[in-house]
């Protein structure tokens, strides 16, 4: 991987599920489920930065022990049962680079609640994306 390129990993939770409550925090394996995609992302080390994003201040909490390097708080009008993920991701970037004060060419954004990717997976999105 070029390492010149500077790449963002995003992870969107929110703090409401009206399918099954609090599904992005119950655990899984010893940690809550969306601890798996900050872990993966830390480990790949194919990120720059790790990166959480959620209207829930009790998973920003989690996020921050969990060792993600940044845990923003995002506006409840990106984080209702209709708002779409894209501008909660773009809220994301935008709110990394001013606060790690450095412009991201790449963000690759983890769903929280599909831990089941392998490390082969990441670097061929990355691999495609930077090609």
């Amino acid at each position: 991987m070029d390492k010149s390129i500077k790449r963002l990993c995003s992870i969107c939770v929110r703090g409401g599920s009206k399918g099954v409550p609090s599904k992005n925090i119950r655990n899984l394996y010893g940690k809550p489920l969306f601890v798996h995609s900050i872990d993966q992302a830390k480990a790949s080390g194919l990120f720059d930065y790790v990166v959480v994003s959620s209207d829930s201040e009790k998973i920003l909490d989690i996020a921050e022990t969990s060792v993600s390097d940044l845990s923003i708080l995002r506006p409840k009008y990106l984080a209702d049962d209709h708002s779409p993920k894209l501008p909660a991701i773009q809220h994301c970037l935008k709110t990394s680079e001013k606060k790690f004060n450095i412009e991201f060419d790449v963000v690759v954004d983890l769903d929280a609640t599909s831990p089941l990717r392998s490390l082969e997976d990441m670097n061929g999105v990355l691999k495609m994306l930077e090609n």
